[in-house]
């Protein structure tokens, strides 16, 4: 989960100015397809949460309202409501909306608790950890703390096994390169790091790769 920058990409044309009582559910196909592919521009072609690469294709995804939408009419149109998430049922849009749905405190959470990975930087809250799993960071106060943990149970980031094993193997190169690299010494092991980060961004699970990368250089 990283940082998304709306300003990079487009606004859709049918989410400027709807009239009064139009919903997400009035849209047209040709409508979602261009949401669809602003968003798929924006997150590059990966999952807004888990950071896994899906495909271009409708059923590789889906649109998911950030604020969901049976308890937020008002925002079902709204562009900074919208994200594109996979569509793993365990894990997070799917898993959101199932935490929407269900009565009781297992589930419940209040959305204002939740990162919005448009809004606020999600590094700035979670660390991700080389074992691929992924942490609240040390030095959070109390409400940053409990915002960091709704996240990680609501979007379901920790107790996949699928992600977690994801993102070790998608960690298991560098560790190689970087245990290679030490016995060279330091220049040619800086230049690696400075050349890996350059590019962790662009890929999936690049979070967790760019948090390892990171760690190795300090």
């Amino acid at each position: 989960m990283h940082f998304l920058d709306r300003n990079q990409v487009s606004t859709p044309a049918c989410l400027f100015n709807p009239p009064d009582g139009r919903t997400y559910s009035h849209l047209r196909g040709a409508e979602t397809e261009e949401i669809r592919r602003e968003l798929l521009a924006l997150q590059g072609q990966r999952c807004a949460y888990c950071e896994r690469r899906t495909g271009d294709q409708r059923d590789h995804g889906h649109i998911e309202h950030f604020r969901d939408q049976s308890g937020h009419d008002h925002l079902t149109l709204d562009w900074n409501n919208m994200f594109w998430s996979c569509n793993d049922e365990q894990t997070c849009g799917k898993h959101n909306d199932k935490c929407c749905k269900v009565e009781g405190p297992r589930c419940r959470f209040e959305p204002a608790d939740l990162i919005d990975p448009a809004v606020d930087d999600p590094e700035t809250y979670l660390l991700f950890v080389s074992d691929g799993t992924v942490a609240p960071r040390s030095e959070l106060d109390d409400y940053a703390r409990r915002r960091a943990l709704e996240t990680i149970r609501v979007f379901h980031l920790n107790n996949s096994a699928y992600l977690t094993r994801a993102r070790e193997d998608a960690l298991r190169p560098f560790t190689r390169s970087v245990n290679a690299l030490i016995a060279l010494g330091a220049e040619p092991f800086r230049q690696y790091i400075t050349s890996e980060l350059q590019i962790a961004s662009e890929v999936p699970f690049g979070t967790a790769i760019k948090h390892f990368l990171t760690s190795q250089a300090i």
